[in-house]
Formats: structure tokens, C-alpha cells, sequence
């Protein structure tokens, strides 16, 4: 995975380029919906446009979380990437509503589309330049360790689907059940709603500090190293880049204090070249039961 400056460049460039297709693809969209008169291709139009804005969402939030670590933000600004994500999925959740809206006005209103094959021709090509962007999109996604460009996969993922419930309405339409347009805006809705719900629930994980790897993976791991007898009150946060870690284990009683020492370096440096693991606190202690003559008090009299 490329150092955090460099990933943060190469997800930039990739939002910038895949927001100017977007904005491609939405126009010719809402142009053609709205000269044929179907509610179901204006309404891709503006999940497309949503796409669009979701890509600047998503730069600014990517902007603000390439910020190192200071004094208010000790762990850096990673999450505000996730706030970008989280964004993207409110603006699903929007698009959704608004088709649902225009699906009702249809209703009351009435009305059918005048269904040309140029209809044919820009959905077919809008949805073969999604599917592209869609599958870039998440492969670099997944190499880059980006939960953005990852939740922006899934967003334009879902215009795949919604495309293709498009283009089954124009054909019905075609064939004299126009009434099947509005039926496919619904279908519309249930795509986006729930590409939506899957990229608030996976951000919210995030945000909550769910576990990034097994507390019995990370124990096999540090187990591993010699002299570590076991190992406990394991914890885990972050993202797939950054991941903060931090555990106790118990070393033998009659360890010198350097050994020890040594040895936490050992057990964060194994977790670090096995798990990827990023920032790995080590607290060192003695077994459990294990009796000592040391008081606290002890430490006052010290004179050191």
C-alpha cells in the first residue's frame, strides 16, 4: 500500500476523473429523460448528479483527513475521510426520497414517456462507462485501503441497477404499459436505499471504533514471540491504513526491566509486519498471582 501522502494523492486523482464522468453521464441522462418525458430516466439523471456530488464530498472530506496528527487531534484527522463517507450515503438516502416523490406525482398526475432510441443508445452507453468506473473504482478501493473510494463504488454501482430498471421501463413503455415507468422509479428507490444502508452501517463502524482485526488473531501473533506467557484486555480501532492497537501481556516475574522492555518492542513489531498494524501500545506485566514485596508507598521514599 502506498505511504499515506502518496495513497492520499493517487484517491484525489481518481475522484477528480471519476467525478467528471459522472457529470458526463448525468447530463445525458436528465437531457434525453427530459425530451422523452420518463420519470425513471430523469430520475437516474439525478442519482448521477449525486454521484457527482459525492466525489466533492468526498475530496473535501479526503483534504481535511491528510492532515498529521496535533494537540486536538492525536490520532489524526482519518475519520473525517468516513464523515466524507458518511455524506455520500445521506445523499443516497435524499436521492432516494426525491425519486419516490416524483413516482407519486406520476400517479396522480398521469402521463408516459415518448420512448426514442436515442433513449436506447444513452443508457446502454452510460451504463457500460458506470460498470468501468464501478470496478475501477473498488479495486483501487481495496488496493488503496480507501472506505471513500470504496463507498463510492458501491454509489455508483447502484446506477448500474437503477440503469438497467431504465431501461426495462422504456421497453415496456414501448410495447404500451407505460404505467411500468413508474414501477421502475420504485425499484430505483429500493437500489439506492439500500446501497445507502450499507455505507452508513460500514461507517458507523468505523466511527464507533469497531475491531479492525480478531482479538484471537492478534493473541496467536503476540503469542508467538518467546517468553510471552499470555496475553489479554486486547483492543484494536482505526482504518485498514492506520490501525491503532494497544494489549497487555504477561511475562515471566524474574525478567529484568530491560528485557521486558525488549520484549514489548518484540510483540508491537511482530503485530506491525503480520497484521499491519500502525500505532501498538504494550503494557508488560507480571503473570497472574504472581506475589511481590514492592509497595507503592516504596516509590515516595525513593529518592531517585
Amino acid at each position: 500500500m502506498p505511504a499515506g501522502s502518496q495513497r492520499h494523492d493517487a484517491v484525489r486523482r481518481i475522484l477528480w476523473g471519476v467525478g467528471a464522468l459522472n457529470l458526463l453521464v448525468a447530463g445525458a441522462k436528465l437531457a434525453t429523460g427530459w425530451l422523452i418525458g420518463s420519470i425513471s430516466m430523469v430520475a437516474d439523471g439525478f442519482h448521477s448528479v449525486t454521484d457527482a456530488s459525492s466525489n466533492v464530498v468526498g475530496l473535501v472530506g479526503l483534504a481535511v483527513a491528510r492532515r498529521p496528527p496535533d494537540e486536538s487531534h492525536p490520532y489524526g484527522h482519518q475519520k473525517f475521510e468516513t464523515l466524507s463517507a458518511l455524506g455520500i450515503g445521506a445523499m443516497l438516502a435524499l436521492t432516494a426520497w426525491e425519486v419516490l416523490r416524483s413516482c407519486l406525482e406520476r400517479l396522480q398526475e398521469g402521463g408516459a414517456p415518448d420512448v426514442r432510441p436515442v433513449a436506447f443508445w444513452v443508457m446502454g452507453v452510460t451504463m457500460v462507462i458506470n460498470l468501468a468506473v464501478s470496478r475501477y473504482e473498488g479495486r483501487r478501493g481495496r488496493e488503496l485501503g480507501s472506505r471513500l473510494l470504496a463507498a463510492d463504488s458501491e454509489h455508483t454501482r447502484s446506477d448500474v441497477l437503477v440503469s438497467l430498471a431504465v431501461l426495462a421501463s422504456l421497453l415496456a413503455a414501448r410495447w404500451g404499459w407505460p404505467q411500468l415507468d413508474v414501477a421502475a422509479a420504485v425499484a430505483i428507490t429500493v437500489a439506492i436505499g439500500r446501497a445507502a444502508w450499507r455505507i452508513v452501517y460500514r461507517s458507523a463502524d468505523h466511527l464507533v471504533d469497531a475491531a479492525v482485526v480478531s482479538p484471537q488473531r492478534v493473541r496467536e501473533v503476540a503469542l508467538s514471540v518467546p517468553m510471552v506467557i499470555s496475553v489479554h484486555k486486547i483492543r484494536t480501532r482505526g482504518d485498514h491504513d492506520l490501525a491503532h492497537a494497544d494489549l497487555h501481556i504477561q511475562v515471566p516475574a524474574d525478567l529484568p526491566l530491560e528485557r521486558a522492555h525488549v520484549l514489548g518492542h518484540m510483540v508491537s513489531d511482530r503485530l506491525a509486519a503480520e497484521l499491519g498494524l500502525d500505532d501498538i501500545i504494550v503494557h508488560v506485566e507480571p503473570p497472574v498471582g504472581h506475589a511481590t514485596s514492592w509497595r507503592p508507598e516504596e516509590a515516595e521514599d525513593d529518592p531517585a
